[in-house]
């Protein structure tokens, strides 16, 4: 059996590259080697290697000083497991695969996993991600894109394969329809038939929140928050401030599986991330096939490539994410006029669907 490695410049791996992890053990021997860069996690096993480091996340000039000391625990990872695949995910992986590929083993086959573009605020330094990007993926031989909308801006000499962000019939089939043990206390129908906005999630993009904050401000409209995150406290800080409270409620975290209760009880579901950042406007992100198997109503920001295809759905909400009246006059009136029975987008598919021919597709090449 082939063996793969699967390098990860953050842990825990992200739902995605877990799916692939899962998808890939299949057909392969799959070994991880991931950057666990908060606290000492201890859980090295005959499968996983971790590099630790406090670094911790957000402070990206940090990570790139320490990157070299990350591709080092990579190569003697390599050495150890001696894989004849390497899963690059994310583009600061590649590089990492690329140097191994390039130093220790020119026989061994790359495949690029692109969930996320190389982006920055600054455009002269994502000039030089693209640049450092286009160079490292000639040397890889399948890449991966999340989403279709990533494949235009690539060269079309790069082989590769459109795999988006489809749910996993865990997520779809795995819970129940019995509430979770983090929901008692609540009563489900109350719940249910609140005018409500609800974030799933890590709860990040402070500024977008608060956005939405503002919006409800002064409505009928409740704003539902499952999950945690970096901005959590921020965001109940900002809930006080705006004198808020009774109108938002926080759920915490959640198990994969519990979210399909989650859809049951949400109504009105947000999507629409800083479209300042590049990766935002040409990205799938696991809401969009969610929303639509689960026939609730997203809200996605009108500056999307997804919002494209959308616009004269009115099942779809599309909003400046950046206006909180815009916010406010679309949440308010999507509650003031009588709904039409939801329009799905998208073909019900899930990561399972798909995972065959991708192996297959994925063999071929290697």
């Amino acid at each position: 059996m082939k063996k793969v490695l699967l390098i990860d410049t953050t842990f825990p791996i992200n739902t995605r590259t877990s799916r692939f992890m899962s998808t890939l053990s299949k057909r392969y021997s799959t070994s991880v080697c991931a950057w666990a860069r908060g606290l000492s996690l201890k859980e090295n096993s005959e499968d996983l290697y971790l590099y630790e480091s406090s670094v911790g996340f957000g402070n990206k000039f940090k990570k790139l000083m320490l990157l070299p000391f990350f591709l080092f625990f990579t190569m003697k990872t390599f050495v150890k497991v001696k894989p004849h695949i390497i899963f690059a995910s994310h583009w600061d992986s590649l590089i990492c695969a690329v140097f191994i590929k390039v130093l220790l083993g020119w026989r061994t086959k790359i495949v690029y996993d692109c969930l996320d573009m190389p982006t920055s605020s600054s455009y002269s330094i994502r000039v030089l991600q693209r640049a450092i990007e286009r160079v490292n993926i000639k040397f890889v031989t399948l890449t991966i894109f999340a989403s279709r909308h990533f494949k235009p801006l690539y060269s079309s000499k790069v082989d590769s394969y459109i795999y988006e962000n489809y749910p996993s019939k865990i997520i779809l089939h795995g819970g129940s329809s019995d509430a979770p043990n983090w929901f008692s206390g609540y009563d489900v129908a109350e719940i249910k038939k609140r005018k409500s906005v609800s974030w799933i999630g890590v709860v990040r993009y402070f500024y977008v929140i608060e956005n939405i904050l503002k919006a409800i401000e002064g409505t009928d409209i409740f704003f539902y928050v499952f999950g945690d995150g970096p901005d959590l406290d921020k965001v109940k800080r900002a809930v006080s401030d705006l004198g808020i409270s009774k109108q938002v409620l926080f759920f915490g975290r959640y198990k994969a599986e519990d979210l399909g209760f989650i859809y049951n009880v949400a109504d009105i579901v947000w999507a629409a991330y800083p479209t300042s950042d590049f990766n935002a406007v040409y990205a799938i992100s696991n809401k969009y096939f969610e929303c639509s198997y689960f026939s609730k109503r997203p809200v996605f920001s009108k500056n999307t490539k997804m919002a494209e295809s959308l616009k004269g759905n009115g099942s779809v909400i599309l909003v400046n994410e950046n206006s909180v009246p815009d916010i406010r006059s679309k949440l308010v009136s999507s509650y003031f006029n009588e709904r039409e029975s939801f329009n799905k987008y998208e073909t019900n598919r899930t990561w399972e669907d798909e995972e065959s021919y991708f192996l297959e597709v994925l063999s071929s090449k290697l």
